[in-house]
Protein backbone atom coordinates (compact mmCIF):
# COMPACT_ATOMS: atom_id res chain seq x y z
CA UNK A 1 0.00 0.00 0.00
CA UNK A 2 1.62 3.25 -1.18
CA UNK A 3 0.62 6.57 0.43
CA UNK A 4 2.51 8.48 -2.29
CA UNK A 5 1.33 6.61 -5.39
CA UNK A 6 -0.57 8.17 -8.27
CA UNK A 7 -3.66 6.28 -7.08
CA UNK A 8 -3.36 7.92 -3.66
CA UNK A 9 -3.23 11.36 -5.30
CA UNK A 10 -6.36 10.51 -7.27
CA UNK A 11 -8.17 9.84 -3.99
CA UNK A 12 -6.97 13.15 -2.52
CA UNK A 13 -7.92 14.99 -5.73
CA UNK A 14 -11.48 13.67 -5.47
CA UNK A 15 -11.84 14.87 -1.87
CA UNK A 16 -10.42 18.31 -2.70
CA UNK A 17 -12.87 18.71 -5.58
CA UNK A 18 -15.77 17.90 -3.26
CA UNK A 19 -14.68 20.17 -0.42
CA UNK A 20 -12.72 23.22 -1.55
CA UNK A 21 -13.78 24.10 -5.10
CA UNK A 22 -15.76 27.32 -4.75
CA UNK A 23 -13.76 28.34 -1.67
CA UNK A 24 -11.32 31.17 -1.18
CA UNK A 25 -7.83 30.68 0.21
CA UNK A 26 -8.16 32.53 3.50
CA UNK A 27 -4.65 32.12 4.81
CA UNK A 28 -1.33 30.37 4.26
CA UNK A 29 0.93 29.19 7.07
CA UNK A 30 4.59 28.41 6.39
CA UNK A 31 5.47 25.70 8.93
CA UNK A 32 9.05 25.28 7.74
CA UNK A 33 11.07 25.49 4.54
CA UNK A 34 8.93 22.88 2.74
CA UNK A 35 5.62 22.39 4.61
CA UNK A 36 2.56 24.64 4.27
CA UNK A 37 -1.01 24.90 5.57
CA UNK A 38 -3.82 26.41 3.51
CA UNK A 39 -7.11 27.47 5.13
CA UNK A 40 -10.31 27.92 3.14
CA UNK A 41 -13.54 29.87 3.47
CA UNK A 42 -15.89 26.90 3.03
CA UNK A 43 -14.36 24.46 5.51
CA UNK A 44 -13.37 25.61 8.98
CA UNK A 45 -12.48 22.34 10.66
CA UNK A 46 -9.90 21.17 8.10
CA UNK A 47 -6.82 22.65 6.46
CA UNK A 48 -4.78 21.54 3.48
CA UNK A 49 -1.30 20.33 4.38
CA UNK A 50 1.11 20.58 1.45
CA UNK A 51 4.53 19.02 1.93
CA UNK A 52 7.26 19.54 -0.64
CA UNK A 53 9.86 17.50 1.21
CA UNK A 54 12.33 15.78 -1.09
CA UNK A 55 11.69 12.21 -0.01
CA UNK A 56 7.88 11.85 0.01
CA UNK A 57 6.05 15.01 -1.11
CA UNK A 58 2.27 14.85 -0.56
CA UNK A 59 -0.86 16.80 0.31
CA UNK A 60 -3.96 16.05 2.35
CA UNK A 61 -6.74 17.74 4.27
CA UNK A 62 -6.22 17.33 8.03
CA UNK A 63 -8.10 18.27 11.18
CA UNK A 64 -6.34 20.88 13.28
CA UNK A 65 -7.38 22.01 16.75
CA UNK A 66 -4.35 24.21 17.41
CA UNK A 67 -2.83 27.28 15.78
CA UNK A 68 0.41 26.64 13.91
CA UNK A 69 2.82 29.61 13.95
CA UNK A 70 4.05 30.78 10.55
CA UNK A 71 7.61 31.55 9.53
CA UNK A 72 8.20 35.04 8.19
CA UNK A 73 10.29 35.82 5.13
CA UNK A 74 10.10 36.14 1.35
CA UNK A 75 8.52 32.69 0.94
CA UNK A 76 5.64 33.66 3.20
CA UNK A 77 5.28 37.06 1.50
CA UNK A 78 5.19 35.60 -2.03
CA UNK A 79 2.63 32.92 -1.22
CA UNK A 80 0.34 35.46 0.41
CA UNK A 81 0.87 37.95 -2.40
CA UNK A 82 -0.13 35.55 -5.17
CA UNK A 83 -2.55 33.16 -3.45
CA UNK A 84 -4.21 34.74 -0.43
CA UNK A 85 -7.85 35.56 -1.13
CA UNK A 86 -7.86 33.64 -4.43
CA UNK A 87 -11.06 31.84 -5.48
CA UNK A 88 -10.65 28.16 -6.42
CA UNK A 89 -12.29 27.49 -9.80
CA UNK A 90 -11.10 23.95 -10.51
CA UNK A 91 -8.66 21.23 -9.43
CA UNK A 92 -7.23 18.48 -11.61
CA UNK A 93 -4.35 16.01 -11.84
CA UNK A 94 -2.47 16.74 -15.07
CA UNK A 95 -0.30 14.78 -17.47
CA UNK A 96 -1.18 11.50 -15.71
CA UNK A 97 1.38 12.45 -13.13
CA UNK A 98 1.53 13.55 -9.51
CA UNK A 99 0.96 17.09 -10.74
CA UNK A 100 -2.01 18.89 -9.23
CA UNK A 101 -3.33 21.95 -11.07
CA UNK A 102 -5.43 24.62 -9.32
CA UNK A 103 -7.20 27.21 -11.49
CA UNK A 104 -7.68 30.36 -9.40
CA UNK A 105 -9.27 33.78 -9.72
CA UNK A 106 -7.79 36.67 -7.77
CA UNK A 107 -8.72 40.34 -7.56
CA UNK A 108 -5.79 42.67 -8.25
CA UNK A 109 -5.11 46.13 -6.83
CA UNK A 110 -7.37 47.66 -9.49
CA UNK A 111 -10.28 45.39 -8.47
CA UNK A 112 -9.95 43.43 -11.69
CA UNK A 113 -10.30 39.65 -11.63
CA UNK A 114 -7.19 37.88 -12.90
CA UNK A 115 -6.82 34.17 -13.55
CA UNK A 116 -3.94 32.40 -11.84
CA UNK A 117 -2.65 28.84 -12.01
CA UNK A 118 -1.08 26.96 -9.13
CA UNK A 119 0.90 23.84 -10.07
CA UNK A 120 1.98 21.45 -7.32
CA UNK A 121 4.56 18.92 -8.53
CA UNK A 122 4.80 16.02 -6.08
CA UNK A 123 7.81 14.36 -7.67
CA UNK A 124 10.33 12.74 -5.33
CA UNK A 125 13.69 14.52 -5.07
CA UNK A 126 12.39 17.52 -7.06
CA UNK A 127 8.96 18.61 -5.75
CA UNK A 128 7.88 22.12 -6.63
CA UNK A 129 5.19 24.78 -6.47
CA UNK A 130 4.78 27.11 -9.44
CA UNK A 131 2.38 30.04 -9.82
CA UNK A 132 1.62 31.39 -13.31
CA UNK A 133 -0.68 33.93 -14.91
CA UNK A 134 -3.40 33.03 -17.42
CA UNK A 135 -0.83 32.79 -20.23
CA UNK A 136 1.27 30.27 -18.26
CA UNK A 137 3.98 32.88 -17.62
CA UNK A 138 5.77 31.99 -14.38
CA UNK A 139 5.19 34.53 -11.60
CA UNK A 140 6.79 32.56 -8.79
CA UNK A 141 8.45 29.18 -8.26
CA UNK A 142 9.24 27.48 -4.99
CA UNK A 143 12.36 26.00 -6.58
CA UNK A 144 13.87 27.70 -9.63
CA UNK A 145 15.98 26.05 -12.36
CA UNK A 146 18.56 27.92 -14.49
CA UNK A 147 18.39 28.37 -18.27
CA UNK A 148 21.09 25.73 -18.67
CA UNK A 149 18.91 23.02 -17.11
CA UNK A 150 16.75 20.56 -19.06
CA UNK A 151 13.63 22.35 -17.83
CA UNK A 152 14.30 26.01 -16.97
CA UNK A 153 12.05 27.51 -14.30
CA UNK A 154 12.47 31.27 -14.03
CA UNK A 155 10.11 34.21 -13.70
CA UNK A 156 8.67 35.42 -17.03
CA UNK A 157 9.35 32.08 -18.76
CA UNK A 158 6.49 29.88 -19.98
CA UNK A 159 5.69 27.00 -17.66
CA UNK A 160 5.99 23.48 -19.10
CA UNK A 161 4.96 20.23 -17.47
CA UNK A 162 7.74 18.00 -16.13
CA UNK A 163 8.52 14.81 -18.02
CA UNK A 164 5.73 12.35 -17.34
CA UNK A 165 6.51 9.08 -15.59
CA UNK A 166 4.88 5.79 -16.54
CA UNK A 167 3.15 4.79 -13.31
CA UNK A 168 2.17 1.26 -12.50
CA UNK A 169 -1.20 0.67 -10.92
CA UNK A 170 -0.62 0.34 -7.17
CA UNK A 171 -2.98 -0.37 -4.35
CA UNK A 172 -3.77 2.94 -2.67
CA UNK A 173 -4.95 3.42 0.92
CA UNK A 174 -8.38 4.88 1.61
CA UNK A 175 -8.77 8.58 2.38
CA UNK A 176 -8.96 7.94 6.14
CA UNK A 177 -5.56 6.23 6.13
CA UNK A 178 -4.05 8.98 3.97
CA UNK A 179 -5.30 11.70 6.33
CA UNK A 180 -4.10 9.80 9.38
CA UNK A 181 -0.63 9.53 7.87
CA UNK A 182 -0.68 13.27 7.06
CA UNK A 183 -1.81 14.08 10.61
CA UNK A 184 1.16 12.19 12.06
CA UNK A 185 3.52 14.02 9.70
CA UNK A 186 2.02 17.38 10.69
CA UNK A 187 2.47 16.73 14.43
CA UNK A 188 6.10 15.75 13.82
CA UNK A 189 6.64 18.87 11.69
CA UNK A 190 5.24 21.08 14.46
CA UNK A 191 7.51 19.43 17.01
CA UNK A 192 10.50 19.90 14.71
CA UNK A 193 9.52 23.55 14.16
CA UNK A 194 9.37 24.09 17.92
CA UNK A 195 12.79 22.51 18.38
CA UNK A 196 14.30 24.67 15.63
CA UNK A 197 12.70 27.83 17.05
CA UNK A 198 14.04 27.13 20.52
CA UNK A 199 17.25 25.44 19.43
CA UNK A 200 19.45 27.67 21.67
CA UNK A 201 17.38 26.57 24.67
CA UNK A 202 17.69 22.85 23.88
CA UNK A 203 21.40 23.23 23.14
CA UNK A 204 21.93 25.02 26.44
CA UNK A 205 20.11 22.34 28.46
CA UNK A 206 21.99 19.46 26.80
CA UNK A 207 25.31 21.30 27.06
CA UNK A 208 24.69 22.10 30.71
CA UNK A 209 23.90 18.44 31.47
CA UNK A 210 27.20 17.41 29.83
CA UNK A 211 29.03 20.07 31.86
CA UNK A 212 27.47 18.73 35.06
CA UNK A 213 28.52 15.17 34.16
CA UNK A 214 32.12 16.39 33.80
CA UNK A 215 31.77 18.22 37.11
CA UNK A 216 30.72 14.95 38.79
CA UNK A 217 33.92 13.32 37.51
CA UNK A 218 36.08 16.15 38.89
CA UNK A 219 34.27 16.17 42.24
CA UNK A 220 34.54 12.37 42.55
CA UNK A 221 38.27 12.55 41.85
CA UNK A 222 38.79 15.35 44.40
CA UNK A 223 36.72 13.54 47.05
CA UNK A 224 38.68 10.30 46.54
CA UNK A 225 41.98 12.17 46.80
CA UNK A 226 40.80 14.03 49.91
CA UNK A 227 39.66 10.78 51.57
CA UNK A 228 43.11 9.31 50.98
CA UNK A 229 44.58 12.40 52.67
CA UNK A 230 42.53 11.96 55.85
CA UNK A 231 45.37 9.76 57.09
CA UNK A 232 47.34 12.97 57.70
CA UNK A 233 45.72 13.25 61.12
CA UNK A 234 47.32 9.91 62.04
CA UNK A 235 50.70 11.20 60.84
CA UNK A 236 50.39 14.31 62.99
CA UNK A 237 49.30 12.39 66.08
CA UNK A 238 52.09 9.84 65.62
CA UNK A 239 54.75 12.57 65.38
CA UNK A 240 53.50 14.25 68.56
CA UNK A 241 53.33 10.96 70.45
CA UNK A 242 56.90 10.06 69.43
CA UNK A 243 58.53 13.45 70.07
CA UNK A 244 60.74 11.94 72.75
CA UNK A 245 61.30 8.63 70.98
CA UNK A 246 63.48 9.43 67.96
CA UNK A 247 64.24 5.82 67.12
CA UNK A 248 60.63 4.66 66.85
CA UNK A 249 59.69 7.93 65.10
CA UNK A 250 62.25 7.27 62.38
CA UNK A 251 60.96 3.69 62.02
CA UNK A 252 57.36 4.98 61.72
CA UNK A 253 58.31 7.61 59.16
CA UNK A 254 60.22 5.06 57.09
CA UNK A 255 57.46 2.43 57.18
CA UNK A 256 54.83 4.98 56.07
CA UNK A 257 57.14 6.71 53.57
CA UNK A 258 56.62 10.07 55.27
CA UNK A 259 58.93 12.95 54.45
CA UNK A 260 59.32 15.80 56.94
CA UNK A 261 60.24 19.41 56.27
CA UNK A 262 63.76 19.60 57.75
CA UNK A 263 63.47 23.38 58.13
CA UNK A 264 60.55 22.93 60.54
CA UNK A 265 60.39 21.47 64.02
CA UNK A 266 58.60 18.17 64.69
CA UNK A 267 55.65 20.05 66.22
CA UNK A 268 55.47 22.33 63.17
CA UNK A 269 55.51 19.26 60.89
CA UNK A 270 52.73 17.68 62.94
CA UNK A 271 50.67 20.89 62.69
CA UNK A 272 51.27 20.90 58.93
CA UNK A 273 49.74 17.42 58.70
CA UNK A 274 46.80 18.54 60.85
CA UNK A 275 46.30 21.49 58.51
CA UNK A 276 46.30 19.19 55.45
CA UNK A 277 43.82 16.91 57.21
CA UNK A 278 41.45 19.81 57.93
CA UNK A 279 41.74 20.98 54.33
CA UNK A 280 40.94 17.48 53.02
CA UNK A 281 37.99 17.14 55.38
CA UNK A 282 36.66 20.53 54.29
CA UNK A 283 37.14 19.57 50.62
CA UNK A 284 35.04 16.44 51.14
CA UNK A 285 32.27 18.40 52.87
CA UNK A 286 32.23 21.18 50.28
CA UNK A 287 32.39 18.79 47.32
CA UNK A 288 29.51 16.75 48.72
CA UNK A 289 27.43 19.93 48.90
CA UNK A 290 28.45 20.84 45.35
CA UNK A 291 27.72 17.30 44.19
CA UNK A 292 24.24 17.37 45.70
CA UNK A 293 23.60 20.81 44.20
CA UNK A 294 24.79 19.68 40.74
CA UNK A 295 22.77 16.47 40.97
CA UNK A 296 19.66 18.48 41.80
CA UNK A 297 20.29 20.77 38.82
CA UNK A 298 20.84 17.84 36.46
CA UNK A 299 17.64 16.14 37.65
CA UNK A 300 15.72 19.38 37.06
CA UNK A 301 17.22 19.91 33.59
CA UNK A 302 16.50 16.28 32.64
CA UNK A 303 12.90 16.78 33.73
CA UNK A 304 12.66 20.01 31.69
CA UNK A 305 14.04 18.26 28.61
CA UNK A 306 11.41 15.52 28.94
CA UNK A 307 8.47 17.84 29.67
CA UNK A 308 9.39 20.44 27.01
CA UNK A 309 7.55 18.42 24.35
CA UNK A 310 4.31 19.31 26.17
CA UNK A 311 5.13 23.04 26.43
CA UNK A 312 3.63 25.69 24.17
CA UNK A 313 5.64 28.59 22.75
CA UNK A 314 4.91 30.94 25.66
CA UNK A 315 6.04 28.36 28.19
CA UNK A 316 9.22 27.63 26.23
CA UNK A 317 9.91 31.37 26.02
CA UNK A 318 9.42 31.65 29.78
CA UNK A 319 11.82 28.73 30.25
CA UNK A 320 14.32 30.46 27.96
CA UNK A 321 14.21 33.55 30.18
CA UNK A 322 14.70 31.37 33.24
CA UNK A 323 17.73 29.43 31.99
CA UNK A 324 19.59 31.31 29.28
CA UNK A 325 21.91 34.27 29.79
CA UNK A 326 20.17 37.59 29.19
CA UNK A 327 22.30 38.38 26.14
CA UNK A 328 20.60 35.52 24.23
CA UNK A 329 17.08 36.79 24.81
CA UNK A 330 15.21 38.64 22.08
CA UNK A 331 11.67 38.85 23.46
CA UNK A 332 10.18 39.72 26.80
CA UNK A 333 8.72 36.84 28.76
CA UNK A 334 4.94 36.65 28.72
CA UNK A 335 2.81 36.28 31.87
CA UNK A 336 2.51 32.66 32.96
CA UNK A 337 -0.49 30.79 31.55
CA UNK A 338 -1.33 27.55 33.27
CA UNK A 339 -1.63 24.44 31.12
CA UNK A 340 -4.43 22.03 31.91
CA UNK A 341 -6.57 19.19 30.63
CA UNK A 342 -10.25 18.57 31.29
CA UNK A 343 -11.16 15.17 32.68
CA UNK A 344 -14.59 14.29 34.07
CA UNK A 345 -15.37 18.03 33.82
CA UNK A 346 -12.52 18.76 36.24
CA UNK A 347 -9.45 20.74 35.27
CA UNK A 348 -6.07 19.18 36.02
CA UNK A 349 -3.39 21.88 35.88
CA UNK A 350 0.36 21.28 35.64
CA UNK A 351 3.52 23.38 35.74
CA UNK A 352 6.32 23.15 33.22
CA UNK A 353 9.30 24.64 35.08
CA UNK A 354 10.27 26.00 38.49
CA UNK A 355 8.63 29.38 37.89
CA UNK A 356 5.30 27.99 36.67
CA UNK A 357 5.32 25.34 39.43
CA UNK A 358 5.73 28.07 42.05
CA UNK A 359 3.01 30.28 40.56
CA UNK A 360 0.60 27.38 40.10
CA UNK A 361 0.85 25.95 43.62
CA UNK A 362 1.45 29.00 45.78
CA UNK A 363 -0.49 31.72 43.93
CA UNK A 364 -3.13 30.07 41.75
CA UNK A 365 -4.28 26.93 43.57
CA UNK A 366 -7.03 26.97 46.21
CA UNK A 367 -6.35 25.56 49.65
CA UNK A 368 -8.82 22.69 49.12
CA UNK A 369 -7.44 21.76 45.67
CA UNK A 370 -5.25 18.67 45.44
CA UNK A 371 -1.48 18.83 44.91
CA UNK A 372 0.49 15.98 43.27
CA UNK A 373 4.21 15.51 42.61
CA UNK A 374 6.43 12.61 41.60
CA UNK A 375 8.09 11.26 44.74
CA UNK A 376 11.78 11.99 45.37
CA UNK A 377 12.41 13.39 41.89
CA UNK A 378 12.24 16.75 40.11
CA UNK A 379 8.98 17.14 38.24
CA UNK A 380 5.85 19.12 37.54
CA UNK A 381 3.48 20.40 40.20
CA UNK A 382 0.05 19.02 39.31
CA UNK A 383 -3.11 20.60 40.73
CA UNK A 384 -6.58 19.03 40.65
CA UNK A 385 -9.02 21.94 40.69
CA UNK A 386 -11.61 20.20 42.86
CA UNK A 387 -11.96 19.53 46.61
CA UNK A 388 -13.32 15.99 46.16
CA UNK A 389 -11.97 14.43 42.95
CA UNK A 390 -12.74 10.81 42.11
CA UNK A 391 -10.08 8.11 42.38
CA UNK A 392 -9.95 8.00 38.56
CA UNK A 393 -9.18 11.74 38.36
CA UNK A 394 -6.46 11.30 40.99
CA UNK A 395 -5.01 8.40 38.99
CA UNK A 396 -4.93 10.43 35.75
CA UNK A 397 -3.28 13.36 37.56
CA UNK A 398 -0.69 11.01 39.07
CA UNK A 399 0.06 9.54 35.64
CA UNK A 400 0.55 13.07 34.28
CA UNK A 401 3.20 13.61 36.98
CA UNK A 402 5.12 10.61 35.68
CA UNK A 403 4.66 11.43 31.98
CA UNK A 404 6.02 14.95 32.44
CA UNK A 405 9.10 13.46 34.12
CA UNK A 406 9.50 10.99 31.25
CA UNK A 407 8.69 7.98 33.44
CA UNK A 408 6.15 5.19 32.99
CA UNK A 409 6.24 3.78 36.53
CA UNK A 410 6.81 5.26 39.96
CA UNK A 411 5.30 6.74 43.10
CA UNK A 412 3.40 10.03 43.27
CA UNK A 413 2.58 12.02 46.42
CA UNK A 414 -0.89 13.57 46.78
CA UNK A 415 -2.23 15.96 49.41
CA UNK A 416 -4.55 18.98 49.72
CA UNK A 417 -2.79 22.25 48.83
CA UNK A 418 -3.21 23.46 52.43
CA UNK A 419 -0.58 20.86 53.42
CA UNK A 420 2.01 22.27 50.98
CA UNK A 421 4.50 24.91 52.12
CA UNK A 422 7.15 26.85 50.19
CA UNK A 423 10.71 25.59 50.24
CA UNK A 424 13.86 27.72 50.09
CA UNK A 425 14.30 27.37 46.31
CA UNK A 426 11.94 28.55 43.58
CA UNK A 427 9.33 25.86 42.93
CA UNK A 428 10.39 23.76 45.92
CA UNK A 429 7.50 22.33 47.94
CA UNK A 430 7.50 20.90 51.47
CA UNK A 431 4.65 18.50 52.27
CA UNK A 432 3.41 18.46 55.87
CA UNK A 433 1.53 15.21 55.20
CA UNK A 434 0.66 13.18 52.13
CA UNK A 435 -0.52 9.88 50.69
CA UNK A 436 1.22 7.91 47.96
CA UNK A 437 -0.19 6.64 44.66
CA UNK A 438 1.81 3.79 43.12
CA UNK A 439 1.70 3.60 39.32
CA UNK A 440 2.85 0.30 37.84
CA UNK A 441 2.38 1.41 34.23
CA UNK A 442 1.10 4.67 32.73
CA UNK A 443 -1.92 4.05 30.49
CA UNK A 444 -1.83 4.95 26.80
CA UNK A 445 -5.16 6.73 27.22
CA UNK A 446 -3.57 9.25 29.59
CA UNK A 447 -0.63 9.84 27.23
CA UNK A 448 -3.10 10.52 24.39
CA UNK A 449 -5.17 12.75 26.65
CA UNK A 450 -2.13 14.84 27.50
CA UNK A 451 -0.98 15.09 23.89
CA UNK A 452 -4.35 15.85 22.31
CA UNK A 453 -6.31 17.75 24.94
CA UNK A 454 -3.63 20.04 26.33
CA UNK A 455 -4.91 23.60 26.57
CA UNK A 456 -2.89 25.94 24.39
Amino acid sequence: MNYYSYSAFEIVEKELKNKIIGSRINNITVINSHDFLFTFSRIKEERLLISLNHQHPFLSLINIDKVAPTLSGTLNENLRKYLRGAFIVSIALENRDRLLHFVLEKTNDYYEIEKRHLYLEFISHRPNMIITDDKQIILYAFRYSPLTSDRPLLNNLIYNYPTSLDFKDEEAPNITAIKKQAQIYFEEALLKQKKEQFLPLYRYIKSRIKTLDKKFEVLDKEILEAKNNLIYIDYGNAILSLLNDRKNLEIYLKENEISLDESRSLVANANLFFKKYKKSKKTIEMNKVEYEKAQKEKTYLTYLLASSQYMNDEELLSLTHELLPKKRLKKKAQPIKYSYINYENIRIYFGKNAASNHELTFKFAHQDDYFLHIKDYSGAHVIIRHPRPSDEVKLVAAEICLILSHKSTGEVTITPVKNVKKGSALGEAILLSYQTIVIKSVRESTISLLRNKINQ
